[in-house]
This record gives structure tokens, sequence and C-alpha cells, in this order.
């Protein structure tokens, strides 16, 4: 593991790979992860005042929604500083409807701070966050919050994240105290307990030598088995000396949890400011660097290629953009994996063929900004002055070398509102708004229905579409009107079927021809599949590509998105084909195939879990069925009755309300995925 060193921005230190992590914090809503990243921010001293959610004075929620909702609704980006390391935290939403802002963040994060409710455990939504980071790689510790709270078990959470999650966590803190009276933590690493009880704020503790007790002997070798794997010699120390030398154990942990193979666990109280300061030291010892993670994968040339972070020619990557809708101006967020950026550097834009220069390079501390000279590999940085044309998920590199990230993967959107200004002079502000909105969040989609000249908004929720509609009332002092929330449809198809185009046009100096034959048919997967036969890559390739992805936005049936559709094109004369030409003609060979191949109407299905109290649990399922809802499997865990249902995404925008009524408001629900199925019944959204 080499260093990378040089001047920092700031001046004065050395600017060293090594001691920079890029973390975030992932938890189900109301988990406490907003408080644990706000105490983070306190005693590493970027903040001089203790945020809170209730009181809407977090940090990383600043936004006007995010204080009265009191939830995380978009990904903050804070630096600070620990110990001699650069910390970069990405505060996640934990609310389903705003999923996409997690994929985002995990995709250019090198760790994770995983936080569990020592009182509700291992919920639905916990498993999708964790599912989340498989797919991602990224290396994980466990954070055991509110374990304060009446009824709070770290070994119940524990036992869940092995039968849910299908991992062994390890141990490394045990609570000093239960519930009321939970003042501290044993680390059984460093055979130190930490106690709070000097002052409120959780700043000043007092620690003690920690005795290999025969109640915590069973937590400690079990620490000393497991990393013996990774570094033999641990076990001789402990036969020789009867326990290790912390700084070693640490090492081989480390190693651990950089190959994603153990995720220690840490346990605190975010809210009462207990066993936060031994997370911070986790996080700095434990966690990665962007040395130790893979190097990330793009294609240059057609090739596939691995870019290491470190030095050479400039790789990074546009993770998120934000609009300032009154200043007008766009921040885009950056992960630097290779080279450097100065107000100098001429960034490339594969995507769009531009090229620019960034006008501003900031290091944000949520909505706040230090501006800086240069961004280094390794770096999290907010940019001004990108061409408007830059997206989320583009790739910025050097013209010489063109590297091609891999993009995110953007959730699509389901459920939508119809949406129109109160006042008819603000309907071209509206439109601007709802462009600046579309832009910085990829999850938002935004049309006119040509037949009533309203817009319509599709998002990821009715909580998703509640916020949007929020912004344009409160931060861009539009009024609106909005209809009730309907669904998105999707369309496929049963059958193959083959549509002929030909196109000839001439104009003042040019011929335009295209002749195509098109044979559609059903894919057998979830996304649409393009096959082109005849031509080489290059401006008739690319006029066809874009003619497929545009047509498989509006289905035959009812202008609905198409899935699960395979097509191929079969250019005939490929010598006299045109660009113009061949978009033309495989636009119309392609509508002529699709509508012959058996169209379908699918519905979107919701497959639900909820928990409840047994005493409940006829009540819940009562709702659930007269909702459409059925049934497929009950389970019973830690005391709750979990129901497993599938049931339209139409009948979900009252689920909530609809099963406090049935529970006196002690079940909980998650949404865990979406499916499709012939529309038996369809309901318009009228």
């Amino acid at each position: 593991m080499g260093k990378k060193k040089g001047k920092t921005p700031k001046g004065g230190e050395e600017y060293d790979l090594s001691k920079i992590r890029n973390i975030g914090f992932i938890a189900h809503i109301d988990a406490g992860k907003t408080t644990t990243t706000e105490r983070v921010l306190y005693y590493t001293g970027r903040t001089h005042k203790l945020g809170s959610v209730d009181t809407g004075t977090a940090t990383t929620d600043w936004m006007k929604q995010e204080k009265e909702r009191g939830i995380t609704i978009t990904s903050a980006a804070v630096t600070t500083f620990w110990k001699g390391h650069q910390i970069n935290i990405i505060d996640t939403p934990g609310h389903i409807d705003f999923t996409v802002e997690v994929e985002r963040a995990l995709k250019v994060l090198d760790g994770l701070v995983v936080i569990f409710s020592a009182v509700e455990g291992v919920e639905p939504q916990s498993e999708t966050v964790w599912r989340q980071a498989n797919k991602y790689g990224v290396a994980r510790i466990v954070f055991i919050n509110k374990m304060d709270r009446i009824g709070a078990s770290h070994e119940r959470t524990i036992e869940g994240m092995r039968k849910r999650l299908g991992v062994d966590p390890l141990l490394i803190t045990l609570p000093i105290g239960e519930e009321h009276g939970f003042v501290g933590v044993k680390h059984l690493i460093d055979l130190k307990e930490y106690i709070w009880d000097i002052d409120e704020t959780g700043e000043k503790y007092r620690t003690e030598d920690l005795e290999l007790t025969e109640d915590i002997l069973p937590y400690y070798e079990d620490i000393i088995i497991k990393l013996a794997d990774y570094d033999p010699t641990i076990l001789e120390e402990y036969e020789e000396k009867g326990r290790v030398e912390p700084s070693r154990l640490k090492r081989a942990l480390r190693e651990a949890v950089i190959r994603k193979e153990i995720f220690p666990v840490f346990i605190g109280s975010a809210l009462r400011n207990k066993g936060i300061q031994p997370l911070i030291d986790a996080i700095v010892d434990l966690l990665p660097s962007p040395l130790d993670v893979p190097p990330v994968t793009g294609m240059k040339d057609g090739d596939i290629v691995e870019v290491k972070t470190g030095e050479g020619p400039l790789v990074a990557q546009v993770f998120k953009v934000q609009v300032d809708p009154k200043g007008k101006q766009k921040l885009f967020y950056v992960r630097v994996y290779r080279g450097e950026i100065t107000f100098m550097t001429r960034l490339y834009n594969p995507r769009t063929g531009e090229t620019m220069r960034a006008t501003r390079i900031y290091r944000m501390f949520a909505n706040r900004k230090e501006q800086l000279q240069v961004a280094r590999a390794g770096d999290i940085v907010a940019l001004v002055g990108l061409s408007d044309r830059t997206e989320t998920g583009d790739t910025l590199t050097v013209k010489e070398e063109p590297v091609v990230l891999e993009r995110m993967d953007i959730p699509q959107p389901l459920v939508s509102i119809r949406v129109e200004p109160k006042y008819s002079k603000d309907a071209e502000d509206l439109e601007e708004a709802l462009h600046f909105l579309e832009v910085e969040d990829p999850s938002l989609k935004v049309r006119k229905d040509e037949s009533t000249g309203q817009i319509v908004l599709t998002g990821m929720g009715k909580l998703h579409l509640d916020v949007i509609v929020s912004r344009l009332k409160e931060d861009m002092n539009l009024e609106v009107h909005t209809g009730k929330p309907f669904v998105s449809y999707r369309e496929t198809i049963s059958r193959r079927a083959e549509g002929y185009g030909e196109f000839h046009q001439e104009t003042a100096d040019t011929i335009h021809k295209g002749r195509v034959r098109v044979v559609v048919e059903p894919s057998g997967r979830e996304d649409n599949v393009l096959e082109v036969e005849g031509v080489e890559m290059g401006p008739v390739d690319e006029a066809i590509r874009s003619t497929f992805y545009e047509a498989m936005e509006f289905g035959p049936l009812m202008g609905y998105p198409l899935k699960g559709v395979k097509v191929r094109v079969i250019v005939e004369n490929p010598e006299e084909i045109t660009p113009l030409g061949a978009r033309a003609a495989t636009l119309k060979a392609l509508t002529e195939a699709l509508n012959k191949a058996g169209p379908l109407l699918l519905e979107p299905y919701a497959r639900v879990m909820v928990q409840t109290p047994p005493e409940y649990l006829g009540g819940i399922m009562d709702t659930l069925r007269t909702l459409g809802g059925e049934i497929k499997n009950i389970t019973e865990e830690f005391g709750y009755q979990v129901i497993e249902a599938i049931l339209p995404l139409r009948n979900t925008f009252d689920l909530a309300d609809n099963l406090r009524s049935a529970s006196k408001g002690r079940a909980t629900y998650d949404i865990k995925d979406i499916t499709f199925r012939p529309a038996e019944n369809y309901q318009s959204e009228s």
C-alpha cells in the first residue's frame, strides 16, 4: 500500500492518499443515521454544536423539506478530519422513495457504516441497503444504535444479521449497563472500558482497563480465532501472553473488512452521545482508503480497462448534479479516481464530445462550500462551470485517453401525478423549474400529456412526488394544482413479428435513403435488447440505436414504456443508407412490428413485508386482502409476525394509514421490490 504525497489544497499539510476515507452512512429509516452523522461531525470538530433531526438543526438535513419531515431526502457530502485522516462522508436517505440517492452514493464510496436500531433490529429496508452494498462491493462496519432505549438488544440485532443478511458479525464492543442505565462500552480489542458519565455532550469520557473475566473471555476468543486466519502469529501471541497487542488485531481486522469477509460490530447511543468516538476510530482504522479498493472498470477504444486510484491521466465521474434555481448555478459532484483537477484542467466528456474547464472547485459541507485550488485522486468535490449537457453518471477524462466509466443504475419511476400552475402566467416558470429538478434528480421524469396539455411527473413513490411539489411551492415560489397519484404501467409483446421500413427523400444537396427489416420478439428478461446487422459502428449504427431507445419509451397500446423486448434490425443496401434515412426507416419498421407482436399492458405489483405484533395479525391480513393483496408467507421473528404479500402498487399509496388503523400504529412495512403482471382490470388515472 503506497502513499501519494504532496501539498493539500489547504496548504501546509501532506496529501496522503492512504489517509483518506470516502465513507457513507446507510440504514433503515429512523435507525438514527443522521443523528450518528451529526455526532461524528461534532466530535471531529467540524461543527460546534450538536445538531438534531427532531429540532431541524441537523447539518446534513439542510433542505427545508428535510427539516420539516425529519427525514433525509438528498445525499449530503461533508468533509471532516480525525487523527490525521480526511473523512469524506455522504449521509444517504433511508426511505425507499429516495433509493437513487443511495445508489449513486454507493457507486463512489469505498466504505460504509451500516446502522441498525437495537430496538427494531434488522428491518426489511435494512436488507435492501445491505444488498445494495453487496452489489457495489463496498466494505462495511456496523453500528448498533439506540442502546439506551427500552427493549434494546444488541444480541437480537446480531441474530437478525445472521438470519436475514446471511453474515457472521463480529462484536468488537459490549454494553456497560442496559436501556436507561447504558453508560458506555467495553472495547474487546483495546481492552478498555469507555464510560460517558462526565458531561452530557459526550465529548469527554473516561477509560478503565478491561479485565478478561469469564463473561468477557468467549467474545475475546471469538475475535482471536477469526482474526488468526489473517495473521497466524495472533494465535501464538495469545497462547503465550493471554492477550494480543491491539494494533496487531486491528491490522488483521482491517484486512478482513477490506476483503468484505468480516463485519465488525460497534454499539452505542447517538442521541445520548455514547459510543461514537470508538466508531470514528474504527472508520479510520478499519475502512479502506482509495488505495485499498479494487480498480474501477471502464471502456477505452472498445476495450475494458481498469482505473486504479492514483496518479495518471485524469478519470473522474459525476455522481450527482445539484441545481440552485435562484442563481441558476449547477454543482457537479465528482469522485476523482485518477489524476487531478485544477482550474486549468481541460475536462473531456466522451458522451457529449465536449471539452470544458471548472471555474470553481469546492469541498462541500452539506449546503456550504469551501473553495479549493485542486482536487486530487481520491477526493469527492463539487465543480462549477461544466456544460449544461453534463449529466449524472458522465465520465470526465482527457481527450487524448478517453476512458468511459460504467454508469450507475437509475431505477425506473412508477408513480405519477398531473401538475399545472395555479396561475397561467407561471406556466413557463413551472416548466423551467421542473427542468432543473429533472436534471438534479435522474429518478424524476417530466413529460407533457399531448391530449390535455398537462404536465405529468413520474417519480419513485408518493413521498418522492410530495417532496417535489413542496420544493416547487417553497423553494421556487410556484403555486400549483396536483391530481391524485396514479401508477405508471409498462408494455411488452407476446409474440414474434416483423416490420419493414423504407425512406427516400431528396434535399437540396443530399439524398437520404434507408431500407431496414425489423424482427421483434419477447426477450425473456427484464430489459430490452438490440441487435443491428449489416452496418459497422458509426453514424448509421448510432442513428438506429438512438431510434431504438426512443421507441422503447412509448409502447403501441397506450404510450407506456416497453420492457422485455428483443429487437433485431437488418439493414438492406448498407452502402446507400444515410443516418437520417436509417432513423426514419427504423422507426417505421419498428412501429409496424410492435403493433403486430401482440402488445400487452403490464401493471406494477409490490412485494410488501409487514411486521406486526401477533395480536393484530388477523386485522392486518384482512387489510391486505381488501387492498387486493396475495399473502405469500407468514413467519415469526423476535416476537413479531412478518407477513409477505404481493399487491398492486396503486393500492399502496394509503397503505401506511390503513396499517396504522388496523394495528393502533404498531405495524410497520417496507416495499421490497416491484414486479409486473399482465393488467387484468386496467384503471386509468382519471
